[in-house]
């Protein structure tokens, strides 16, 4: 039977910390190591966070016993919780707990739990575990102002009497009125002057004017304005919005939008035929661990050897990880006789 394996929240919450629980578990809880795996490449977690084709096996020298009898539990830090974070929402984890002598080894599923906060976190949420100590910031003690000395003004000195100065008159000199005279007896004959020149100018244009052309027919002017097709904002499910946002935007939007089973699974078909592996694998797991029983068969069937077709995102039936999806559907729904039956047919 395999194990099964959660990494929950510490309490209170410390980003990067959690437990790994682990139950089902037949051996011994000491000197053990475990290794784990993704699903999607087929890679294992590293010591440094990274991925690599090569089993990195992080050593346990004792797992303490949990709140019931069956759990054994063991505090992990970043090197584990970053890294299943950062893809829990598109990817399954295999985890394989072996002892450190040769013994037993057995595998199982690893199951992110809610609240988890990755390291980076720290700073954003520092107030969640050391909010307490807000009463023990000490008064800060009253500063003493010194006294100003006296500031003495000096006493307003008189203001001096102004002094008038009378200003000279100005003599203004005769303006002889007899240029002004002569200006106004030649103005009558400049003036008969320019309406002659004005009559004759009027004349011989008058003369030398053209035949009357023809007016020019002015083009007709488009009273109809051109109808300008508006683009149509692509829903929040559809192909478009897949290939214009992050996967974990469109996951977002789309479970916001609370398209029904029905319509989710063909959302889930439009991804895995557009080669979308990442959006059909969160939108089947975020449904599916809220509960819907519907999509949590389906993707169970995504991995099930009795059902699987292999395809892009889900090339290689998974036995683990289908019994996984299989006891998640029974957690909510004990009596799924069908869920029961793949669950303990699966079971090695």
């Amino acid at each position: 039977m395999p194990i099964r394996v959660d990494l929950l929240a510490l309490e209170p919450n410390i980003p990067g910390q959690a437990r790994l629980a682990v139950k089902k578990w037949r051996g011994a809880s000491e000197k053990l190591e475990f290794s784990i795996q993704r699903n999607q490449d087929q890679l294992y977690l590293q010591g440094d966070r990274h991925w690599s084709n090569n089993p990195f096996w992080f050593q346990v020298p004792r797992f303490n016993q949990g709140a019931d009898e069956d759990v054994l539990e063991t505090p992990v830090g970043p090197e584990v919780v970053d890294p299943l974070l950062e893809g829990s929402g598109s990817s399954n984890y295999r985890i394989e707990l072996r002892e450190l002598d040769g013994g037993l080894v057995d595998q199982g599923v690893v199951r992110p739990g809610q609240g988890l906060l990755s390291s980076i976190a720290g700073g954003e949420t520092r107030a969640l575990y050391d909010g307490g100590n807000l009463s023990a910031v000490p008064e800060t003690p009253a500063v003493e102002i010194p006294d100003l000395p006296t500031l003495e003004l000096p006493e307003p000195q008189p203001a001096a009497e102004p002094i008038s100065v009378e200003p000279e008159p100005v003599v203004a000199e005769p303006v002889s009125s007899e240029p002004a005279a002569k200006k106004r007896s030649l103005l009558p004959l400049i003036l008969g002057v320019l309406v002659l020149l004005a009559i004759a100018l009027g004349l011989w244009f008058w003369l030398k004017k053209p035949a009357t052309e023809a007016p020019l027919e002015t083009p007709p002017v488009a009273t109809e304005s051109a109808a300008v097709s508006e683009p149509v904002a692509a829903g929040p499910c559809t192909l478009e919005s897949m290939a214009s946002q992050s996967e974990l935007s469109f996951v977002q939007n789309c479970i916001r939008e609370a398209p029904d089973s029905a319509a989710l699974l063909e959302i889930i078909a439009t991804a895995k035929q557009a080669g979308h592996c990442g959006i059909a694998q969160r939108l089947y797991a975020n449904r599916a661990q809220a509960g819907d029983v519907q999509i949590a068969h389906a993707y169970a069937r995504e991995y099930d050897p009795q059902f699987h077709q292999p395809s892009t995102c889900f090339a290689e039936p998974d036995a683990a990880t289908a019994a996984y999806w299989y006891e998640t559907i029974l957690a909510s729904a004990p009596d799924d006789a069908q869920a029961q039956q793949r669950f303990e047919e699966l079971q090695p």
